[in-house]
């Protein structure tokens, strides 16, 4: 039924209940697992590479790489082979749909913070934009489980 389940991450404790379940879905599939994360592009230079050749980027680029590498030895040590992960700069559900797209995508599954009025106003949501928008089914988890 699915072939490639894909699990985003930001590192985060909510992220990893999200990531528990897409594990689950690829060993119940015998599916390939793709995990994402994205540094969010903000206006903090005057170029892209002005941003990218900075510290901050260089520190965000390591917690990225940490988050994904954690998310492929946990898939390894569930005993799926087909893992891949990437690190990218860009608008988080922007990335995260065009990932899909390129990737040929099955299935995503995110987690997301419930978050309710004016504090889901001004923050907005990633995986709702995502929900939103996505060309494949999503399953959200709630992040609160992971507390």
């Amino acid at each position: 039924m699915y072939d490639s389940v894909f699990v985003p991450t930001d590192g985060s404790d909510g992220s990893a209940i999200a990531i528990e379940h897409a594990i689950e879905l690829a060993e119940r599939y015998d599916a390939d697992l793709h995990t994402y994360y994205v540094i969010e592009s903000v206006q903090m230079a005057e170029t892209i590479d002005d941003f990218t050749d900075t510290d901050m980027y260089g520190r965000l680029e390591d917690a990225g790489r940490g988050a994904v590498d954690e998310v492929v030895e946990r898939a390894q040590t569930a005993g799926i082979d087909g893992v891949e992960s990437s690190v990218d700069l860009g608008i988080p559900h922007e990335a995260i749909l065009d990932y899909v797209d390129e990737h040929d995508i099955d299935i995503v599954v995110m987690a997301t913070a419930g978050r309710t009025g004016d504090e889901r106003e001004i923050i907005g949501s990633v995986t709702e934009k995502v929900i939103r928008s996505a060309p494949v089914p999503v399953v959200v988890v709630n992040a609160a489980e992971a507390t």
